[in-house]
């Protein structure tokens, strides 16, 4: 269910007959170009089962034997195993599924076995909040509770904050109305992502951001993963495997790929449940664990979901292996560095530049999947990593051009004037040529 490149190759390359039901993103961002072995079905809203039935039935599939039914996006995730069930293929329960989805239910079942939780109420309608709903927090995060990559969230720090935080979404017509109002956790913001099969965790590797994701989006700066290595940073991997097997047993995933997210606090307690989530990570996750692991998440998905065994082999490279988004400056894009340019760099092994000229950067971001690019960057030492990654980001940043948005015709004219001044723009009167010279 949806587009996604990796499950897509995993499917083709498995010899596998695949339909792929996609929504509107699918040709209007013209991004991902799907195999010519894949069939496809267009549905209005993969969140509902009525649409997806109703295409499937109007291409003559609701009859077709399916080997199973999998979603490797975050939204259609209850959808995809409700629709599972009806076409009696192998799918995600739905009652697990929608643990994947509701961060309240989420957190109750796994504090409910003992690992810590930030503490958390339900707004069922963020367009009519209760202030009192505050009471009881020195400082909270507020968020919908059922998305990924960290849209509409926001730090809530009084009862007036979330008065605020209300009236705006009230005003601009946020369609999203039930939220979750969570403790607010200090730490470092840890990333595991692996694969369980048949209630055994076969393989998860650990990663850090460099700074929490909140952090990124409100201050619209980039997102920057940094992959642990299970030997030089064992005691890292020994902290949290108790956390990942008893998380992942309680919320009931048996088999599939997993994205968790953690809090470690720096003074040295048990590190603190975020989210998880039954699909593979953003960004550059895919390549990264490649890279690192020699693990494909996006072949372990389909396997599980069809009900075979993986078979991780894990092949650990010594380099420390991370990525980072390509972002920064607010405007119209003009122009860019290319893959080329990028993947010539020291360290940067792979690149994608993802919006074309003429797309629109805004002044905030929506979430971690608003970027101009990505790159997976590579170092002999972390340290080596590190530098490597912040000159990505500031190389690219520099050679950003990008138009200023709501600017007036003169405001422009003075901006491409600086930028090209070879190029006049401006109203220049007739001055007749001397023809005295032209012949025939």
């Amino acid at each position: 269910m949806n587009e996604d490149a990796y499950t897509l190759r995993a499917c083709v390359q498995a010899g596998m007959r695949c339909v792929l039901v996609h929504g509107p993103g699918l040709p209007e961002s013209g991004y991902i170009q799907v195999p010519s072995e894949v069939e496809t079905i267009f549905v209005e809203d993969l969140n509902n089962v009525e649409t997806m039935l109703s295409a499937l039935a109007r291409a003559g599939m609701v009859d077709r034997k399916f080997t199973c039914v999998q979603t490797s996006d975050e939204e259609p995730l209850v959808a995809t195993a409700a629709l599972g069930m009806i076409l009696g293929a192998p799918a995600m329960s739905p009652a697990v599924a929608m643990l994947f989805r509701d961060k309240w239910l989420q957190k109750q079942v796994v504090s409910e076995i003992g690992v810590p939780v930030a503490r958390s109420r339900v707004i069922d309608d963020i367009h009519h909040v209760d202030p009192s709903v505050f009471d009881g927090f020195a400082k909270a995060v507020l968020k919908p509770i059922a998305r990924g990559g960290t849209q509409r969230t926001s730090v809530i720090r009084s009862r007036e904050d979330l008065v605020a935080a209300s009236t705006a979404m009230r005003r601009s017509g946020v369609p999203t109305r039930t939220f979750v109002l969570e403790e607010f956790v200090d730490g470092a913001e840890w990333v595991v992502n692996g694969v369980v099969f048949d209630g055994a965790v076969q393989f998860f590797g650990v990663g850090v951001y460099s700074e929490p994701c909140l952090t990124t989006v409100s201050t619209h700066s980039a997102v920057q993963v940094e992959t642990l290595d299970p030997t030089t940073d064992a005691d890292a991997y020994d902290l949290v495997r108790p956390t990942v097997a008893a998380t992942l047993g309680a919320l009931g995933l048996r088999s599939g790929v997993f994205h968790m997210e953690l809090f470690v606090p720096a003074d040295g307690r048990p590190p603190v449940f975020g989210e998880c989530a039954a699909r593979r990570g953003g960004g550059m996750t895919q390549e990264v664990v490649q890279r690192k692991f020699g693990v494909d998440l996006g072949a372990a998905a389909v396997a599980c979901a069809a009900g075979n065994d993986p078979k991780i082999e894990v092949v650990i490279a010594p380099e420390t292996v991370g990525s980072t988004s390509l972002v920064n400056k607010a405007g119209v894009l003009v122009q860019c560095p290319t893959v080329e340019q990028l993947e010539a760099l020291p360290g940067v092994e792979y690149a994608r530049v993802e919006l074309p000229y003429g797309s629109r950067i805004e002044e905030s971001l929506a979430g971690t999947w608003q970027r101009a690019g990505q790159a997976l960057v590579t170092g002999s030492t972390p340290g080596e990593f590190r530098a490597r990654r912040d000159e990505v980001v500031r190389w690219f940043d520099e050679r950003l051009v990008v138009a200023p948005q709501g600017a007036s015709h003169a405001e422009l004219r003075t901006w491409q004037a600086a930028h090209w001044p070879d190029i006049d723009s401006r109203f220049g009167t007739y001055r007749p040529r001397d023809f005295s010279s032209a012949t025939g």
